[in-house]
């Protein structure tokens, strides 16, 4: 951990000044392979405190990586869909598998709430205005909220600050906290300009508020916390997207309450 720790420290060193603009997203190019797509979304949504099991998670973001994120079109959350063969391709399960698992996302992807914190509190939506599995097609097609509009198009770096990342690297994991670990960590990433453009950064959270993004359930003691979210993560997050962890802890009194996340690329 000491290369890791290193890079941090030259990242701390060089952006003293925060620069808050990050690359353009590309182009959505119509037809194209999911897996190449891109997931782009305002870091407050990245953030929000949400619970998804992995199979929803994926259908979110693959609807989410169709959309055109610097466009202002928001008709285009009208009008989405997602079919079993191209879920099937990109996560790499059955034909079968595949016409189950996004159907049994529909309720999910309709029923959960998602909560943003603001200063005065916290606001909270659901993802979806409508959405339906279409059984004889073997494809979703549904509406994002209205709500959603600031959060996923439209999008400028110095106007919304946002959250990118290649929809590619996630497909491998097999736990929904990983996903969302991850998109954490890409949210308080340093500008790649100051890392040599490699994915690298640290970030200081308290404990309560992780487990709140994450949607922990509240039975979850320390030792459970650790062991099946933030070990596996680190776990995967190594292997499939070649990032190494490292994860301070610091006490109040005799409770672990914040912890710190420093973590880097490796080759």
């Amino acid at each position: 951990m000491d290369a890791l720790k290193q890079m941090v420290a030259k990242i701390e060193a060089i952006s003293r000044v925060q620069d808050k603009e990050k690359n353009k997203p590309n182009e959505i190019v119509e037809g194209r392979d999911l897996s190449e797509n891109s997931v782009t979304k305002s870091n407050s949504l990245a953030r929000s405190y949400y619970r998804f099991n992995l199979v929803e998670k994926r259908v979110m973001e693959t609807l989410i990586s169709q959309l055109n994120p610097i466009s202002k079109d928001t008709f285009q959350l009208q009008k989405l869909e997602l079919k079993a063969v191209d879920y099937a391709k990109t996560f790499r399960v059955s034909e079968k598998n595949a016409y189950e698992q996004i159907e049994s996302a529909v309720s999910g992807l309709m029923g959960r709430v998602f909560s943003i914190a603001h200063p005065k509190g916290r606001e909270e939506f659901t993802l979806m205005s409508n959405a339906q599995y279409l059984a004889g097609e073997g494809r979703i097609t549904c509406s994002f909220n209205s709500y959603l509009n600031k959060h996923l198009v439209g999008l400028r770096g110095k106007l919304t600050p946002y959250t990118k990342y290649p929809l590619q690297i996630t497909s491998n994991f097999k736990s929904s906290y990983t996903w969302r670990i991850y998109e954490l960590l890409v949210s308080w990433a340093q500008d790649p300009k100051y890392t040599d453009g490699i994915l690298a950064g640290w970030c200081t959270i308290e404990v309560d508020e992780l487990r709140n993004m994450l949607g922990v359930p509240k039975s979850y003691q320390w030792n459970d916390f650790q062991r099946q979210v933030l070990d596996v993560a680190k776990s995967e997050l190594k292997e499939h997207a070649n990032i190494e962890v490292e994860i301070e802890r610091f006490k109040t009194g005799k409770k672990i309450t914040e912890l710190k996340f420093i973590f880097a690329e490796i080759s």
